[in-house]
């Protein structure tokens, strides 16, 4: 379950990043300059999801917390779909009468709909190695296979949400897949017996 879980985190992730410029376009333009700050911020986000899960899989090495974050991740790109013209509306209100009101706008945009989901998603490839390390020596291959199965997932909802669902079903419609695939995931790894050696 974790290496299917990695891919398909992987696969929401770019999804997201994919919808996210969508989402932005018609209030803040789809600009050289929001692509930049979409991005910027996204690998800020990831950032931040990598060190709070490399510490979070250190105090908590059990299946289950890993788990929990996928779906707490998944809500979350869901909420996005929900949120995303109400709160962007809001920023732009706030910022458009401001110097570089766009600038800003953007910025706040993506703090407010991008940063949970992005953090937590990011949570979960350090975590996915510390429960597949089985010692010093294997540490190289999970870690390398962690990732290998992350850009495989990112490949997946990259192509998959550009080519196939945002042109059909929407942008919204593409979250909610992308987050039910998660969910489901997620869910099934948290009811199946946790059978995890102790790893403290």
């Amino acid at each position: 379950m974790i290496p299917l879980l990695v891919v398909v985190a992987g696969m929401a992730s770019l999804a997201l990043e994919m919808a996210a410029s969508r989402l932005l376009a018609p209030f803040f333009g789809s600009s050289l300059y929001s692509w930049a700050i979409l991005i910027g911020l996204i690998l800020a986000y990831l950032t931040l999801g990598y060190w709070l899960g490399g510490k979070l899989a250190d105090a908590f090495p059990r299946r289950r917390p890993f788990f929990g974050l996928a779906l707490a991740g998944a809500v979350t790109v869901a909420l996005v779909a929900v949120v995303a013209s109400p709160l962007l509306g809001a920023s732009l209100a706030a910022t458009e009468a401001l110097p570089f009101g766009l600038f800003f706008g953007t910025i706040a945009g993506c703090l407010g709909l991008f940063a949970a989901p992005t953090i937590l998603l990011g949570c979960l490839n350090p975590y996915a190695i510390r429960l597949s390390v089985k010692g010093v020596a294997a540490s190289g291959n999970a870690a390398g296979s962690v990732f290998a199965l992350t850009t495989i997932g990112s490949l997946i909802g990259t192509f998959g949400a550009v080519f196939l669902l945002i042109p059909n079903a929407g942008t919204r419609a593409t979250l909610y897949v992308f987050a039910g695939i998660l969910l489901a995931v997620a869910a099934l790894g948290i009811a199946l017996p946790d059978k995890t050696p102790n790893l403290e």
